[in-house]
């Protein structure tokens, strides 16, 4: 499934494709997905932490998963850092309004 990547090393957010484990072959199979295979320093943080997110823009709302690692040993991320430092990866991946389960970015 498409997310969006905030990487550490980079100096923009990119869409990436993630790896995901499906519950069964059907075309409507819930889709799980797997953060670690986007994200570095396993050694340093083997676990990746999540959180849901809800955008409520007009009538419109928007909810979002988002997966992260944050440790004071990983490297600064630029686009993340503003007021605060942020140190670590982040993807952001959209969940479907009648799903209730990740979708395509």
């Amino acid at each position: 499934l498409r997310c969006r990547l905030y990487s550490s090393p980079w100096s923009k957010p990119r869409q990436v494709t993630m790896l995901t484990r499906c519950s069964d072959c059907s075309r409507r199979a819930k889709h799980f997905p797997v953060p670690e295979s986007l994200m570095d320093c396993a050694t340093v943080q083997p676990y990746v932490h999540n959180c849901g997110v809800t955008l409520h823009e007009g009538r419109h709302t928007y909810q979002f998963c988002v997966f992260f690692k944050w440790h004071r040993h990983l490297r600064t991320n630029q686009l993340l850092s503003t007021d605060h430092i942020f140190r670590g990866d982040a993807v952001v991946m959209r969940i479907g309004s009648s799903t209730g389960h990740v979708v395509n970015m």
